[in-house]
């Protein structure tokens, strides 16, 4: 299923956040859904050898972005600064790694997470879920150049990075490689956004 540009989906899911309790469902309406791919173009924007996160929308309530990844690709071990997430594949195919925290890692110092439980290999229509119960993963591409819509009840700025070897965390700011679709160079500064 499938079709609907994504300036309609993002459509929707302001209408959705504005409500209570919110964005519930969402991974329900994603589920097997992929967007209008040419909807996608002004956000694609690929980094060899890395992925890069494209803002699409961002306002108190909801952030959406488009993510590119390039083949062979992998996400640090991450969580999502109390946000819920999800993660709907519309192109390429990935590996899921989901960690239990066992220990420590609500801030950075240290932190014991569980052995990863792997999902996948999953493709277009695959939606992962993460809530503040469960914000730990790491994703890998598998076959690529691959392309992500992730979804957020709140701008995620920050999160922190799990070194599982080292079983400690660290946090990092995080960044966007386009605005709107507008590429960012190194230097330009990020202020808060908010579109719409």
């Amino acid at each position: 299923m499938g079709g609907m540009c994504l300036d309609a989906w993002v459509g929707l899911l302001r209408e959705e956040a504005g409500r209570e309790p919110g964005l519930v469902g969402v991974g329900e309406r994603l589920a097997g859904r992929v967007v209008e791919p040419g909807s996608l173009r002004p956000y694609l924007h690929f980094s060899r050898g890395g992925y890069t996160r494209n803002l699409v929308y961002r306002d108190a309530r909801l952030e959406v972005l488009i993510n590119c990844w390039d083949s062979g690709a992998v996400s640090p071990v991450h969580d999502h600064d109390g946000q819920e997430c999800w993660f709907s594949i519309q192109s390429g195919t990935f590996v899921l790694e989901n960690y239990a925290l066992l220990s420590g890692g609500l801030g950075p110092g240290p932190a014991r997470l569980g052995p990863p439980v792997v999902v996948g290999p999953v493709g277009a229509g695959h939606v992962d879920f993460r809530c503040p119960e469960a914000p730990i993963h790491r994703v890998m591409v598998r076959q690529g150049p691959a392309i992500s819509l992730h979804v957020y009840a709140g701008p995620v700025e920050r999160c922190l990075v799990y070194d599982v070897r080292r079983q400690r965390c660290t946090a990092r700011q995080l960044r966007y490689h386009s605005i709107f679709g507008r590429p960012l160079s190194r230097m330009d500064a990020l202020p808060p956004v908010t579109r719409g």
